[in-house]
């Protein structure tokens, strides 16, 4: 991949060739931007940072199954909710009116079936 224009901190990436510090598949995002080849990178938790060629990216778009907690989800009504916890196979969401209470748990297929990722 060529370096991209219009970068932003926090644009996420694929890594399509792993190394020593990025797996293959990793889902990246862009710490700082310094007009380099070779940029550094979160790692998917934020704990670590790395340099990383472009052309060893693709870009990633984010779909409502990357929901992370504080990310917000709309249902087919319109309705706002927030994603309070994210399990294995699960996410906890709030009320559609009260952001800081539990509502329901759904599964990523309930989730992805019903509603889509706030765009940010």
């Amino acid at each position: 991949m060529q370096r991209p224009d219009n970068l932003k901190v926090g644009d996420q990436f694929r890594v399509t060739v792993g190394d020593d510090y990025f797996k293959l598949g990793e889902i990246v995002s862009l710490k700082s931007d310094d007009g380099s080849d070779c940029p550094f990178f979160w790692n998917a938790d934020k704990t670590d940072a790395y340099c990383a060629y472009w052309s060893d990216l693709e870009p990633h778009t984010k779909t409502v199954r990357d929901a992370q907690v504080g990310d917000v989800v709309i249902d087919e009504d319109g309705d706002k909710y927030k994603v309070l916890e994210r399990g294995q196979n699960t996410v906890i969401i709030s009320y559609s009116d009260d952001f800081k209470f539990a509502g329901r748990i759904l599964t990523f297929d309930e989730l992805e079936k019903y509603h889509t990722l706030k765009a940010e």
